[in-house]
């Protein structure tokens, strides 16, 4: 897997570049100080996980995510944090990234972020989650029993809560690009979410996704 770290802190960069250079399966491929460094560094390196701080000057990992997804929609992004906001975590989520994980977490979790992320599924520390969840109930806009999401919107919400773009879905599924968009309107309008962060927590604490 080839990785780009990004940290305003050269210690933390440091830190993560000896300890990924250990891994066999992990080439490090880059390093960038900020989010704008960041993603002229992954136009330039082309990664498939990129390991990014959120809290930087300047432009934050979570508006670099969006920018990084938007030019490269194939680079995984797991953000590592101190950051324990009920609305970072959702707004992470809702950008598109593949894990969100706390500074604490060890160079196994991490590693194995990063496995999952290129197996196409999210990973989250499960204090985030429950923060998550916590910021969706937050939305006084309760869901509709009379309108349970069919077979393929769940499928597809799944897919979402995996990390995966409406593209990638569209991909994945060999449907179109608009059929995916229409299917996600249905579901935020059958679960009464506003977006994709609050259709997937609410799905979640129904059990229609894991």
């Amino acid at each position: 897997m080839r990785v780009l770290i990004v940290d305003d802190h050269p210690v933390t960069r440091d830190g993560l570049r000896t300890a990924f250079n250990l891994a066999d399966e992990i080439e490090v491929v880059g390093e960038a100080a900020s989010g704008e460094e960041a993603i002229q560094v992954v136009a330039d390196t082309k990664p498939d996980i990129v390991f990014m701080d959120v809290r930087m000057p300047g432009m934050n990992g979570i508006q670099a995510t969006r920018q990084i997804r938007e030019n490269n929609p194939d680079t995984k992004i797991i953000l590592f944090t101190i950051d324990e906001s009920r609305a970072s975590v959702a707004e992470a989520i809702q950008a598109g990234v593949s894990g969100y994980l706390l500074k604490d977490a060890s160079v196994g979790e991490l590693i194995n972020a990063a496995r999952q992320a290129m197996a196409g599924k999210a990973v989250i520390h499960p204090s985030l989650t429950q923060a998550f969840i916590e910021e969706v109930q937050l939305v006084d806009r309760p869901s509709s029993p009379e309108a349970p999401l069919s077979p393929r919107e769940v499928e597809i919400l799944q897919k979402i809560a995996y990390g995966a773009t409406t593209k990638e879905v569209a991909d994945q599924l060999g449907i179109s690009f608009h059929t995916v968009k229409t299917h996600l309107e249905r579901i935020f309008e059958k679960l009464g979410a506003n977006d994709r962060a609050q259709a997937v927590a609410i799905a979640i604490r129904q059990g229609l996704v894991e």
